[in-house]
């Protein structure tokens, strides 16, 4: 991979399992030396018009989102606005951002019926 990093791709369900146990993460990586890492795979999702109100970097908020969306808890990882608030115009309301989700279930759920559950209803 580029910056030298390493993909293991596991075989199976069992074995994904397996890895999501604490220790058991731990007892592999002690094998590799401590800089080593495993980062979760992870879904990006474009989400256009979020209000400016959003507070991206508010757990609360996150939460919020997923609750009204009818996601699980802790699905959205990480949410940003694209542009930087410095760069916006006078008066906008909306801006695009992107939402970073933990499975592919929860970012396709998002791109079919956005982020409210269903595409008459807006969480906004």
């Amino acid at each position: 991979l580029p910056h030298g990093g390493v993909l293991y791709e596991l075989d199976s369900a069992e074995s994904a399992q397996w890895f999501s146990n604490p220790a058991n993460k731990s007892k592999f990586l002690e094998h590799f030396g401590v800089e080593v890492v495993i980062k979760e795979r992870s879904f990006h999702v474009l989400v256009e018009n979020v209000p400016i109100s959003f507070v991206p970097d508010n757990h609360a908020a996150i939460d919020d989102v997923e609750k009204k969306a009818g996601l699980k808890p802790k699905t959205i990882s990480r949410a940003r606005y694209i542009k930087p608030i410095a760069r916006r115009t006078p008066g906008q309301r909306t801006a695009h951002a992107i939402f970073t989700f933990s499975t592919k279930e929860a970012a396709n759920q998002a791109i079919k019926f956005g982020l409210a559950g269903s595409r008459q209803k807006s969480i906004w």
